[in-house]
């Protein structure tokens, strides 16, 4: 790979004259639960006349979007190191009205194949999905969760090997309800676990958070309709089902906090925010998270940040890494002033640049949104886009649409 161009990895005709990804696992789309005749056999004549045809199945958990809902309903994904020979992209959600369905899936860089990881919740009838259908520990009989929008909620933990998810609904529908009870999924023995539920926090739609490794805590900013900013540490069993325990909760600090992006850095100990509506680059300050958030200025080739964007930490570079789908093939990166200390870090501008070469002939918003036959929303990124490293080099992965293919980018 040539730093600073983007490759397509899977599907039918990848780069880098790489083989044609195998049928049935070349897209996220292929590893639909309900196109499974064993999980969703035919259910009625309409059912099996609309198989016969060649549509798409329906199934009890579809909701009004079906599948494809798992990453154009406001849904993110992770990275998860330890899950396959390379590391694998972990997508899970849907949320609110448009995809009730919990299974797992997982694309392994490795092999470049989609795969579903768990199936989810199956077996229910029609009325124990969505509006109507209240589950208070928001789990479905199975242990799985009920799955939100995403947005930016959702972070891997390498030594765990955990996939993390911030906030949980006890009812998906119209009129979602949200409620602060962490998930972890834990790729080794692909079962879910659940937290404490926090005593006063609320976390509504649109909040964002970041994996603090050095102290092991999932900070999460909540969106507009939350109340604050707390965290959560994964590690302990309480004796009662629960596993965990969370931070104290303090004020909001973004007002106008929905669709934004957070990453940690753990050389500098800071927790970098970007804000979407505003056009704002801010910092926390991870030692003190009680403190005012910092606005941070910048230099350099500076894009307007945009909301529904990917904010990530590239430890070679030692640099943050920032993705929006508004500026097609662009990637770039943040580099923080001298110094390491706070009064360095929030005094300083940060120098941004992008990292497109400038023989780059592949954007992969377009190509994705050209090739994909979903009702696509083409601004969204979230966690989709991750950063990886391999020895010395950092890499960027993109996951679009259910149904394109799985696009990368070396950066150094």
């Amino acid at each position: 790979m040539t730093p600073g161009r983007w490759y397509r990895i899977s599907g039918e005709a990848p780069d880098l004259d790489l083989p044609p990804t195998p049928r049935g696992t070349r897209t996220l789309l292929a590893t639909d639960p309900a196109g499974d005749r064993a999980l969703n056999p035919s259910r009625g004549f309409k059912e099996h006349l609309r198989r016969l045809l060649g549509r798409r199945p329906h199934s009890p958990w579809q909701g009004k979007s079906g599948f494809p809902a798992i990453t154009e309903a406001w849904n993110g994904a992770v990275f998860a190191s330890r899950f396959g020979a390379s590391g694998s992209m972990i997508v899970f959600g849907g949320g609110h009205d448009d995809y009730f369905g919990s299974s797992v899936h997982a694309f392994d860089i490795a092999t470049r194949q989609w795969s579903r990881i768990s199936n989810g919740y199956v077996s229910g009838g029609a009325n124990e999905y969505g509006e109507g259908a209240v589950y208070p520990d928001a789990a479905y009989p199975d242990g799985s969760p009920l799955p939100p929008h995403t947005y930016a909620y959702v972070q891997y933990d390498p030594v765990g090997n955990d996939y993390l998810l911030f906030k949980g609904q006890t009812e998906l529908g119209p009129d979602v309800k949200a409620t602060p009870i962490p998930r972890m999924f834990n790729l080794d023995s692909l079962a879910w676990r659940r937290g404490p539920k926090h005593p006063s926090a609320v976390l509504g739609s649109g909040g964002c958070t970041a994996w603090d490794a050095t102290r092991r805590i999932l900070w999460g900013h909540s969106g507009d309709s939350g109340n604050g900013f707390t965290g959560f540490c994964p590690d302990g069993d309480n004796g009662d089902g629960t596993f965990g325990s969370w931070t104290a909760l303090h004020p909001k600090k973004i007002r106008t906090a929905d669709h934004n992006a957070m990453a940690f850095d753990p050389v500098r100990d800071i927790v970098a925010v970007i804000a979407g509506a505003s056009d704002t680059l801010y910092a926390i300050d991870a030692r003190a998270p009680q403190r005012d958030i910092a606005r941070l200025s910048s230099s350099g080739d500076r894009p307007r940040i945009s909301e529904y964007a990917a904010l990530e930490y590239a430890p070679n570079g030692k640099r943050f890494v920032y993705y929006s789908a508004n500026d097609g093939p662009h990637i770039y990166s943040i580099a923080a002033p001298a110094g390491a200390e706070w009064p360095d870090l929030t005094a300083g501008a940060w120098h941004w640049e992008s990292c497109l070469d400038d023989r780059n002939d592949l954007d992969p918003v377009a190509h994705a949104h050209a090739v994909s036959s979903c009702a696509v929303n083409r601004s969204h990124t979230f966690g989709r886009f991750r950063v990886a490293a391999y020895g010395t080099v950092d890499v960027a992965i993109l996951v679009r649409h259910t149904d394109t293919p799985v696009y990368a980018m070396r950066l150094n």
